[in-house]
């Protein structure tokens, strides 16, 4: 008599590890409960899971992830005005999948309440974390004295914007790092990259 084989169990955790990956490789659009299940290497009908749920918990995963590198990247250098060079530096020149990858769940937040909350999260996160640096240079009055709050939003929204405008090739590099520099001397003092050609280095 033949034994049937015990049915594969999915962790649920694994699936978002699996979502995750999806989301690096392919876009937060791509992950369906189909995909979920090659990439698992299960019959779809195992993959029994809120799709829009885990969606959100892939994105904030990565999101979580990116900035903790980002923030450990920034706080190895000894200056705040060094550090503010280094998140500039990251968040104008991102690695271009991270990019797309945001504007598309942006698109996606529209009907996926999960995901709204996760890139909100992560937005807030962002702006903490200019902020703090911020706060740091002008403590140290490596920066001009402005409210850290309003300049984070300041920059955050235009660092999103010229992003956007590189993913669908709207403006040369240089006219968006110029528009960027003029704006982080303006409102902080900052030097930043003061030869624009090292900037887009």
């Amino acid at each position: 008599m033949l034994r049937r084989s015990t049915p594969k169990v999915v962790d649920h955790s694994d699936v978002v590890v699996a979502a995750a990956g999806i989301i690096r490789t392919e876009g937060p659009i791509a992950v369906t409960g189909e995909r979920l299940a090659r990439a698992l290497g299960v019959p779809a009908h195992r993959v029994d899971v809120d799709v829009d749920a885990v969606v959100g918990e892939a994105y904030r995963s990565i999101s979580v992830a990116e900035i903790a590198e980002v923030k450990r990247t920034i706080l190895a250098n000894p200056s705040p005005a060094e550090q503010m060079r280094a998140l500039l530096n990251w968040l104008a020149t991102p690695p271009e999948d991270s990019d797309g990858n945001r504007l598309e769940a942006w698109a996606l937040t529209r009907r996926n309440p999960a995901l709204r909350d996760a890139v909100r999260d992560g937005e807030a996160a962002w702006h903490g974390l200019v902020a703090s640096v911020v706060r740091r240079g002008a403590r140290s009055n490596d920066f001009l004295q402005a409210d850290a709050d309003e300049i984070a939003a300041h920059l955050i929204s235009l660092i999103d914007g010229i992003n956007a405008y590189q993913i669908i090739g709207y403006r040369s590099d240089f006219d968006r790092m110029v528009l960027l520099t003029r704006v982080v001397q303006a409102e902080l003092g900052l030097a930043w990259g003061p030869q624009l050609t090292e900037a887009l280095a």
